[in-house]
């Protein structure tokens, strides 16, 4: 499942055509919808998150975002046999084709990879901003920063807004600092960064993952990223970005068997082989020769 959002000013994202080749085409059946009310839908949450203010060294007050750093332009869905990493990266994902075009737009994504009894789950959120990172320090350090920087930096805040107690109770709404927990890979291309979250590398996460999956249409899932500010300079917080799940129907997610293009000897395949280009595509998209 995959779509585009338009941006607010300028060209829209959806002026260049979405191609990657390693995801379904479901637009139809997983829009962006930006009220929330509309079933099998994603979209930006409001950013009414609680965050450290300006004062919370002192007196540890927090207060709601206003907004956030980075636009939520895209988010997808799918399941696959084993965990994949690495989206932004494949050949004709929509930062390399930005990078091909010389265009001044930085992507941040948020692949959060959740293993079931059956299948892999991915659900990946893509975050994109004009500004240059250097402007943005915060950002930037982050960006730029070690591993250990990056986990010890990297904050979620959880919330359920509509769904059963239960499920609420599981998830909570306590910031976390994912990489204190779970296991990331940072993967940082020449215009983006992109952050592969193994759920399954922690069993308390994965216990309570597989709850959400489970009562996914009966939920409304919304979530913030932020990078935590441990100092004076770095206060007020600030959210990254938002996003949210709007009664997934899991049954919908398309199952995507990833395959080296050179083992076939269909016509564009070889063409691709002869170039020694890594291409990987869907099964379902290569027919026999």
């Amino acid at each position: 499942m995959h779509t585009i959002a338009q941006k607010k000013g300028g060209a829209s994202l959806d002026e260049i055509e979405w191609q990657d080749s390693f995801l379904s085409n479901n637009d139809a059946s997983f829009p962006n919808d930006p009220t929330g009310e509309l079933p099998n839908s994603w979209g930006a949450a409001e950013a009414s998150f609680h965050i450290r203010g300006v004062t919370y060294l002192k007196d540890r007050k927090k207060v709601k975002g206003k907004g956030t750093l980075i636009e939520l332009v895209s988010a997808n869905m799918l399941k696959s046999t084993n965990k994949q990493d690495d989206f932004a990266g494949r050949s004709g994902s929509i930062c390399q084709k930005f990078a091909d075009m010389d265009r001044p737009d930085f992507f941040f994504i948020v692949n959060m990879q959740i293993p079931a009894p059956t299948a892999t789950y991915h659900i990946a959120f893509y975050y994109e901003t004009t500004t240059p990172i250097k402007d943005v320090p915060l950002l930037k350090n982050f960006v730029d920063g070690d591993d250990a920087y990056r986990n010890a930096r990297f904050k979620l805040i959880p919330r359920v807004s509509k769904g059963p107690w239960i499920i609420k109770q599981s998830v909570g709404n306590r910031p976390c600092l994912l990489g204190q927990i779970l296991k990331i890979q940072y993967v940082r291309g020449n215009n983006y960064l992109e952050l592969d979250i193994d759920v399954g590398s922690s069993t308390i996460a994965k216990k309570v993952a597989n709850r959400v999956l489970s009562s996914f249409n009966n939920l409304i899932v919304e979530a913030a990223f932020l990078i935590q500010g441990n100092t004076l300079e770095e206060l007020p917080e600030h959210l990254l970005g938002t996003c949210r799940m709007s009664h997934i129907d899991i049954s919908k997610v398309p199952l995507v068997v990833w395959l080296i293009a050179t083992l076939f000897s269909s016509a564009s395949l070889s063409a691709a082989s002869e170039k020694k280009l890594n291409i990987i595509v869907p099964v379902s998209s290569v027919k026999e020769a």
